[in-house]
């Protein structure tokens, strides 16, 4: 009997030490955006790595940002996070955070941190604010500290039966420090005034002014616009004080503003009627008696004195007519474009008018300027002809054209 109860212990210990070494374990968690649980981000790929350094294993999140891990074996490991999807909006509320940070007004957290430390130096100066305009104009190349920021979290696994380890994991898009993830822009709040007057623009410069109907303190603003290039060539932009920073896009005919107020008691000077002007002159063959104006492009906003953004407003946008043009023989001059459908779906259609025959480039470029389709050598002949540009493989978004005959673009 007694030799029955040692058996019967041993094997007991035998599978409980068996088991030991044995168990599996689960590791399951979410991952957020700046620790919003109502914001979990889908596709992110994240790798399981032991104390070695060793990768273990690796997931990715599904649409609800959730993963899991299986059959972990006990031990301690380091959860690394990556991820493909497209960087976040960056605007002036971002850069404005920066600024504040800098001047001693707001702390950040961490998440805030590392969206802020665009150049990945481990510190925010004036060099992540500069980078910062510079990516909201349009000209900045990607981010030192690479496109996206993630939490590392070190994970303890134990060797208790099938223990369920749990880890929430905050994500932030570099640049984002206002923490709202939006990769194709804000679907802005700005409107266009119609209580515009014509400004006729001949051949010396004059100033065009941009303003708004708000008529409070304002603490800043980035604005994007197109402007008609077969007018007008824009020379210079001023905006309420030094501070102003533009990007002209002469061959798009787009233009980029951003200002705001650096001074450590921000938002107590400067007022929405009057935001910057813009110094143009006639480009030459311009068209005569032709009226153009200003349009506006989706991302812009202007900022109350506390840094929010102010919704429908609206902007005051110039209207232009050039009563003057150069007698050189240009094709542009006698041609018509017409461009349908708008929105495009699957098909671009550009109805040409021609009083000549000659060849074009057609060409289509995204707002960040970048030529995503074209057809070269066209051949435009005299009368009208229908062209055709298969469209269904760009992405969802704003784009333009340009017909460029030589030493003429006509754009839209």
């Amino acid at each position: 009997m007694k030799r029955y109860i040692f058996r019967q212990t041993a094997i007991i210990a035998f599978l409980f030490v068996f088991y030991s070494l044995s168990a599996q374990n689960q590791i399951s968690g979410v991952v957020n955006y700046h620790e919003n649980s109502s914001n979990p981000l889908p596709d992110i790929t994240l790798e399981l790595f032991d104390s070695g350094n060793n990768l273990v294993a690796t997931t990715i999140t599904n649409n609800i940002g959730e993963f899991d891990f299986y059959n972990i074996p006990a031990g301690d490991y380091v959860l690394v996070s990556s991820t493909s999807l497209p960087i976040g909006d960056i605007n002036a509320v971002d850069a404005a955070l920066v600024l504040d940070y800098l001047n001693g007004l707001v702390t950040f957290n961490d998440y805030e941190f590392e969206a802020a430390d665009v150049n990945g130096s481990g510190n925010i100066t004036h060099g992540d604010y500069q980078l910062m305009i510079n990516k909201i104009l349009g000209r900045g190349k990607p981010f030192p500290a690479g496109d996206w920021q993630f939490e590392e979290v070190n994970l303890t696994v134990s060797s208790s039966r099938n223990p369920i380890v749990m880890a929430t994991v905050w994500a932030t898009s570099t640049g984002d420090v206002e923490g709202v993830w939006l990769p194709g822009g804000r679907d802005g709040e700005l409107i266009a005034s119609d209580n515009q007057e014509t400004t006729v623009v001949s051949e010396g410069e004059i100033e065009l002014e941009i303003g708004s109907n708000y008529d409070n303190l304002i603490r800043g603003f980035n604005l994007n616009f197109i402007y008609p290039i077969n007018q007008i060539e824009i020379t210079d932009v001023s905006g309420p004080d030094e501070n102003i920073n533009f990007d002209i896009d002469s061959d798009n005919g787009i233009l980029k503003v951003i200002w705001l107020d650096e001074n450590k008691n921000p938002g107590n000077k400067f007022f929405g009627e009057k935001l910057f002007r813009i110094k143009v002159k006639q480009t030459t063959n311009s068209v005569i008696n032709e009226i153009g104006g200003f349009s506006l492009l989706e991302g812009g906003m202007v900022l109350d004195s506390k840094s929010k953004e102010i919704e429908n407003i609206e902007i005051s946008l110039p209207r232009i007519i050039t009563t003057s043009s150069s007698s050189i023989p240009n094709p542009a001059l006698n041609m018509e474009v017409i461009c349908y459908p708008n929105p495009v779906i699957n098909n671009l259609n550009l109805k040409i008018t021609s009083q000549n025959n000659c060849n074009a480039n057609i060409l289509i470029y995204d707002l960040n300027g970048r030529l995503v389709k074209e057809i070269t050598n066209q051949n435009i002949t005299k009368g009208t002809q229908l062209i055709g540009m298969e469209t269904e493989s760009l992405p969802i978004g704003h784009y333009l054209y340009k017909l460029n005959l030589g030493n003429r673009n006509i754009h839209g």
